[in-house]
């Protein structure tokens, strides 16, 4: 049976076809599968449900590993063993309906547990490294490995072992509390609404395309915003009219996307002197072209007239709320 086509699949619907595409519903099935690749010789990417990549255009060489079947779910008491493949939404709900508390959070956050928790993802006060206790991977030579150590899993924002040793993410024990059950209903509802209201499931996209820096104290789509990108558009991809930090794909390719993207980090770069990194994740090959523009790094350059205003607006936009990081990484 021929590959399917990645766009077909993926959350942000780019990417063409792969060599093979992997389907494990076991981490043995994964580890035997990443063995044989590897005796090939074939590459391979791992994705979940694509929420925050970017799989470039043209057929990809190699194998594409998906972990949807991964999709175990077991609550024993206040831990939870969870499959890679399980959706944040789908975990929040059953949790919830266990009488447990500590991911409301992550209520209508796209993607799947395994993505989650190899970021590190931070929204609305919560972060999955504040609940996860272990974590079961396949290394890249195929081998199954536990970590029951989350500081030596968890790096800091946006940041774990995992994004940089390339393991594979394939379940993690979480534990939660008891709690006001309905404080957490109320937090969900309050993520679905935010999240509903900012437009973000209007189009596909992979929710924000550039990380905060927290050392420029102004979250990157406040910076984009005051950077006039919103409703910037190019060949198909537009900016989302709510968040300047969305990109849709409205019948985009890849590297119309992409190209986008470079127009919207000048914009930033000329107004701020802030070079932002991206957050979404390219997989696949990068134009020769784009290369040097996508990987490129630039030293901050901080315009502290037109930074300073913004970071007030920011101080006090904490000041008001009750959690004072949902701010940033929301707006």
């Amino acid at each position: 049976m021929a590959a399917p086509l990645l766009k077909d699949i993926l959350y942000y619907q780019t990417g063409g076809r792969c060599q093979e595409f992997v389907e494990p519903a076991t981490i043995a099935e994964l580890a035997a599968a990443i063995k044989r690749l590897n005796a090939k010789g074939t590459s391979f990417i791992p994705v979940g449900a694509g929420t925050n990549s970017l799989f470039m255009d043209g057929d990809y060489s190699g194998a594409v590993i998906s972990f949807r079947k991964l999709d175990a779910l077991e609550i024993s008491g206040k831990k939870i063993r969870v499959g890679a493949g399980v959706d944040n939404t789908f975990f929040s709900e059953a949790v919830y309906n266990a009488g447990l508390a500590g991911a409301g959070w992550m209520n209508r956050l796209p993607g799947q547990i395994g993505g989650t928790v190899r970021m590190n993802a931070r929204c609305y006060g919560g972060e999955i490294s504040q609940i996860v206790r272990e974590v079961t991977v396949v290394t890249r030579s195929g081998d199954i490995v536990t970590y029951n150590e989350p500081k030596n899993m968890f790096r800091g924002y946006k940041d774990t072992i995992f994004m940089t040793n390339g393991d594979l993410v394939c379940e993690a024990v979480i534990e939660l509390r008891s709690g006001d059950m309905q404080e957490v209903r109320s937090k969900m509802d309050f993520c679905a609404k935010d999240r509903i209201g900012k437009g973000q499931f209007t189009h596909p996209s992979c929710g924000c395309v550039f990380k905060n820096d927290y050392a420029v104290g102004v979250s990157s789509g406040m910076l984009l915003e005051e950077a006039k990108v919103k409703l910037m558009k190019h060949a198909g991809a537009e900016v989302s009219p709510a968040h300047a930090n969305f990109v849709f794909n409205k019948g985009a390719t890849a590297r119309s996307i992409l190209e986008l993207s470079v127009m919207m980090r000048e914009a930033v770069w000329v107004m701020f002197g802030v070079w932002l990194e991206y957050e979404m994740e390219i997989l696949g090959a990068v134009p020769k072209d784009l290369e040097l523009t996508i990987f490129e790094e630039r030293p901050a350059s901080y315009n502290l007239e037109k930074l300073t205003p913004l970071r007030d607006r920011m101080k006090a936009a904490l000041a008001r709320s009750s959690s004072g990081q949902d701010t940033l990484n929301s707006v």
